[in-house]
């Protein structure tokens, strides 16, 4: 292992501006363990990592943790595992509804320190692996797992051990919502993350984990973030269909086409995979056919903004931006409604041309659009005021 100079390629793409970097120059594959090594002894993920990485602060939730809990909701989840959860701000907004179940893994002791009072005694501290067998032999499962930045952190050779720890975990119809860079174009979400530097564009054609990494620490010697995997999008799809795990990109279709607005760019890089089983593939037919809408997608938040208030109101805190809250849904609601209006004109005009048809036709037609318009508005009103809204 040692240190080069080198510098982004020049491209235009993201952050390709030509600028010098250091580079860590991977060369064999205890190379990744001394990396490791560095970062735990050094106790590289404490508080402040989380401070400056993950950007908590004290008492509020990340609003992003709105968004990933309004995804999560969309697979109507019974019982979820998220791994590298941190102090928990999913897993707290997901565990406020309590017909959920919620468990998290998290190897920061410093963070856990922090994690939300409701959540005391549903985190676990320590190694997945051994996290997971202990679950394994209380013959513990989930329908949901999700880990947000989390693979990208663990080492290469112990890659298929975690996911494998997963899936003896999983009932037959669970689903996987996975995000990490991915860098390279993908079929589902583009190109998030450009090939980087000169330097990886040999394992990035190939497809295998890179080995030049950016360089944050030199004493110790840390890779930035704590990044140990680079690598392309086919490569990571491949790591996890080893273990019998389909891709649904259906899903993440339709998930992208109504949640990207809210998702800062990096986050768009996720996945979502399901067992190869017929429970499996029912669940994911069966979201496909109730698949999120604009209307879904409004109803979703809205019934999460009335779960925090109300646990806001019970414990007399504030633990997000309510103003920026309300001005997300009010923006979803604005395109909803547009949505559903130009639904039921279709549907009440169908492909009939209004200047081609009698005069007492075209009066029914437009009795029955507005009387549509007019049950659709008062379900509006009412399902707002039923939810804290008015």
């Amino acid at each position: 292992m040692r240190i080069i100079k080198s510098h982004y390629l020049n491209d235009g793409k993201s952050f390709n501006d030509g600028r010098p970097v250091d580079l860590i120059r991977i060369e064999e594959e205890k190379d990744f363990d001394t990396l490791l090594t560095n970062i735990i002894s050094s106790n590289y993920y404490d508080g402040s990592y989380f401070n400056h990485h993950i950007d908590y602060q004290e008492g509020r939730i990340k609003f992003d943790a709105f968004y990933l809990v309004s995804i999560l909701k969309s697979f109507k989840p019974k019982s979820v595992l998220e791994l590298g959860c941190g102090r928990g701000d999913v897993l707290f907004l997901e565990g406020l509804v309590p017909k959920i179940k919620v468990r998290g893994i998290e190897i920061s002791r410093d963070v856990i320190k922090t994690i939300w009072p409701p959540l005391e005694g549903k985190v676990d501290c320590g190694d997945i692996i051994e996290v997971c067998k202990e679950y394994d032999s209380q013959k513990i499962t989930f329908d949901t797992f999700c880990a947000f930045d989390l693979w990208e952190h663990l080492l290469p050779r112990k890659l298929h051990d975690y996911i494998d720890s997963l899936v003896a975990l999983a009932e037959k119809d669970a689903l996987f919502f996975f995000s990490f860079p991915a860098f390279g174009e993908d079929k589902v979400f583009g190109e998030i993350f450009p090939l980087e530097f000169e330097e990886n564009r040999e394992k990035f054609n190939a497809r295998s984990p890179f080995d030049f990494l950016i360089v944050e620490s030199m004493k110790p010697l840390i890779p930035v973030k704590g990044h140990l995997i680079w690598a392309h999008t086919e490569w990571w799809q491949e790591q996890f269909k080893h273990h019998g795990l389909v891709r649904s990109e259906s899903l993440e279709k339709n998930i992208h086409r109504y949640f990207d607005e809210h998702l800062y760019y990096a986050r768009k890089s996720f996945y979502i995979f399901h067992l190869d089983t017929p429970q499996a593939r029912r669940r994911i037919n069966r979201l496909l056919r109730n698949s999120p809408t604009l209307f879904n997608k409004w109803k979703i938040l809205v019934q999460q903004q009335e779960i925090i208030r109300r646990f806001e109101e019970s414990k007399r805190r504030s633990v997000i931006n309510f103003e920026e809250l309300k001005s997300t849904i009010n923006h979803a609601e604005v395109f909803m409604i547009a949505d559903v209006k130009k639904q039921i004109e279709r549907w009440t005009w169908k492909s009939l041309e209004q200047n081609k048809i009698g005069r007492l036709i075209r009066f029914l037609l437009s009795r029955i659009e507005r009387l549509a318009d007019e049950y659709f508005d008062n379900y509006i009103k009412k399902f707002k005021k039923r939810h804290y809204w008015l």
